[in-house]
Formats: structure tokens, C-alpha cells, sequence
């Protein structure tokens, strides 16, 4: 018996369906597809496997394979149970999730789903062709063509949808495309002509911005071109107009799109539309706050106080009553109250020496 089990085993194989390989595989971690091929083995051998037996055989720590478990179970590709793990039909739900019954409709309603049917067949062809090597996830076809009822979106603005989250490297999400045809809509982009004309308009705000970050040495931001897309739809400002705004910025010594902004809605406010109108504006102004500044100095400003009041008149004798006179031949008072000697030239002081010499000789 262990010998028939051994032949068995190998020289059978187990099937994986395609719609996980297309559709789960991408976005599953690799200890999550181990547990699924393991759990399909033993789904075809009818055994059974429980998260200890798991744990052993893959060598993993039991908090790991149990994370790796309700990953699958929140993809819907298994159900646990209390004491089994149950592998579930993926194709069957795929088919109910993209093919739902249909009610009557009338011929001309008929005619007309028909003919819409035919291109988006077409488009979802070339899809599966260009994006996905022939190999398109039927997950796919479905949001394809849930994105044409919701935004009325011509077959050339999906293609490019695809073709711009290709160039991104961002196929393997489907809420990223989902986004960005999302974004589209709210712009207003039905047709290719809309679409051209938003890459046309995007691509002057991706080239002012750069322009715009060289000239603050900064790096732009996602917001940063939201910012500078308003100058130009809004406002209507070219970089002739934005430029002079930069210029004002060499006062500052950390300059920031929000002191420009202010300036430009200043401008915007004031319906100055070109360069001339500007300058006129900003010289005008100029002109008129050097003005309100000599006011200000002249009558609220350093030296204001000055003329409010009648100056004092102050008269030679007023002023000398704040002096004693002091007589040359009085001797002045020591700081002890006694009177200081006068001072005596060389010739007197000999004079008195010799006198006081004379009277003391008998």
C-alpha cells in the first residue's frame, strides 16, 4: 500500500486554476502561496490539514502561518472552519461575480447593447493583447466595463488609461487605475479629445513647475503643482507674469509658493492681466506706501510729540542762579569742613622760609 501511495503521488499532479495564477498570485505574500498549493494537494487526496500540520511541514513559527491563513481567507480563497480548512471554488465565483442574468429589453435597446458590446470586445482584445500577453484576468473585463457605464468613458480613454498606468509600472493594481479613471472623470474627460487636451494642459504645468522649482531651488510637490495649475487656469498667468512674482521673493530669506500666491491673487483681485498692468500697478503702489510712511513719520511717528506744547523760555539768570560764586580770596572747605590752604608761588614760599628763619635766630 505505501508503495502504490508513493507511485501515486508521483505521477500525479495537482491542478492550480488559472484565475489565481492571474488573479490572487500578484498580490499574495509567499508563505500565503505555499499554504494554497499545499491546501489544493490535499484537497485532491481528500485529506486533511490543520494549521499545526502546516507549522511542521513548512518550517514556519505558528504565528506566521496563521497570519498567512487569514490572508487567504480575506482573498476569499479559503474558508477556516472550527477545525478544518475548507479550499474554495474560485471559478465559480469568478463566473457569478462577471456573468449576471439579464432581464428583456426592447429590440432597438437590444441593437444598441449589441453594438457596444462589439467595441468593447475589440478594446478589451487589444487590452489582453498589449498590457497582459494575451493573458488578462476575466476580473478585469468586468471593471472595464463597469468604468464605461459609470463614467461614459469612449474606448481610446481606456486604452490610454492603460497605457498611462503601464508607463507607471502600476498594472498590478487595480485600485490605482481605478483612481486615476476616476481623477479623469472629475476633470471632465469623455472623449480623446478632452484626454489630449488635459495632456496638453498638464504637461505646461509639469514644465512651469519644474521652471518654478529651479528658480527657488526647491523640490515641487504633488501639491506644489496644484498650486501653480490655479496661476494658470484660474488666473490665467504665464511665466512672464509668475517670474515677476519670484523676483519679489530675494527679500525672504526661505521663499515658499504661499507669499507668491498671495501676490498673484493680489494681482488676479485687482484684473491685471499682463505684465504692463503689473508694473503700473506695483509702482502705484510703491509710491503710494512711501507716502503713508512719511505721513506716519510726520504725525504719529519719532518726533511726533513736538509742537503740542509751549516751550519754556529760559533766561542767562535763571540758568547762573544754579551756580554759587565763590570769592578768589576765600579758602574753600575740605570735605572735613576745614578750611584747605591756598596754594603759593615758588618766590613767596622762599620768602617765608627766610622771614621765619630770621625770627628764630637769637
Amino acid at each position: 500500500m505505501i508503495i502504490d501511495e508513493s507511485r501515486k503521488l508521483l505521477l500525479s499532479d495537482t491542478a492550480v486554476p488559472d484565475i489565481f495564477i492571474l488573479e490572487y498570485l500578484p498580490g499574495l505574500s509567499g508563505l500565503a502561496v505555499k499554504i494554497y498549493l499545499f491546501l489544493l494537494l490535499t484537497a485532491r487526496t481528500s485529506r486533511n490539514l490543520t494549521e499545526q500540520d502546516l507549522t511542521r511541514r513548512l518550517g514556519q513559527e505558528q504565528d506566521e502561518v496563521r497570519a498567512a491563513l487569514l490572508e487567504l481567507a480575506g482573498a476569499e480563497l479559503i474558508v477556516l472552519k472550527e477545525r478544518s480548512i475548507e479550499v474554495a471554488d474560485v471559478k465559480s465565483a469568478e463566473i457569478e461575480r462577471t456573468y449576471r442574468p439579464r432581464t428583456a429589453s426592447l429590440p432597438a435597446e437590444t441593437d444598441q447593447a449589441q453594438q457596444r458590446f462589439d467595441k468593447r470586445e475589440k478594446l478589451m482584445a487589444d487590452i489582453a493583447r498589449t498590457f497582459f500577453q494575451g493573458l488578462m484576468s476575466p476580473s478585469w473585463y468586468g471593471e472595464i466595463d463597469a468604468w464605461f457605464d459609470r463614467y461614459g468613458f469612449e474606448p481610446e480613454v481606456v486604452y490610454a488609461l492603460f497605457q498611462e498606468c503601464a508607463r507607471r509600472n502600476k498594472l498590478d493594481s487595480k485600485a490605482y487605475i481605478a483612481k486615476v479613471a476616476e481623477n479623469w472623470s472629475k476633470r471632465g474627460i469623455v472623449s480623446f479629445n478632452d484626454l489630449n487636451r488635459y495632456f496638453l494642459a498638464h504637461d505646461k504645468i509639469s514644465k512651469l513647475s519644474r521652471k518654478v522649482g529651479r528658480k527657488l531651488r526647491k523640490t515641487m510637490t504633488e501639491y506644489d503643482d496644484e498650486i501653480i495649475a490655479r496661476w494658470i487656469d484660474v488666473f490665467g498667468y504665464d511665466f512672464e507674469i509668475i517670474d515677476f512674482a519670484l523676483r519679489k521673493t530675494t527679500r525672504l530669506n526661505h521663499p515658499n509658493l504661499s507669499f507668491i500666491d498671495r501676490i498673484l491673487q493680489e494681482w488676479f483681485e485687482h484684473q491685471l492681466c499682463d505684465l504692463d498692468a503689473v508694473k503700473a500697478y506695483e509702482q502705484e503702489k510703491g509710491a503710494r506706501l512711501a507716502k503713508e510712511r512719511q505721513g506716519s513719520l510726520n504725525s504719529g511717528g519719532k518726533g511726533a510729540n513736538q509742537g503740542n506744547f509751549e516751550q519754556r523760555d529760559y533766561s542767562k539768570e535763571y540758568l547762573d542762579g544754579f551756580y554759587e560764586a565763590v570769592g578768589t580770596d576765600e579758602q574753600a572747605l575740605s570735605p572735613t569742613g576745614e578750611r584747605e590752604p591756598q596754594q603759593m608761588d615758588l618766590a613767596e614760599l622762599m620768602r617765608k622760609s627766610e622771614a621765619d628763619g630770621k625770627e628764630t635766630r637769637p
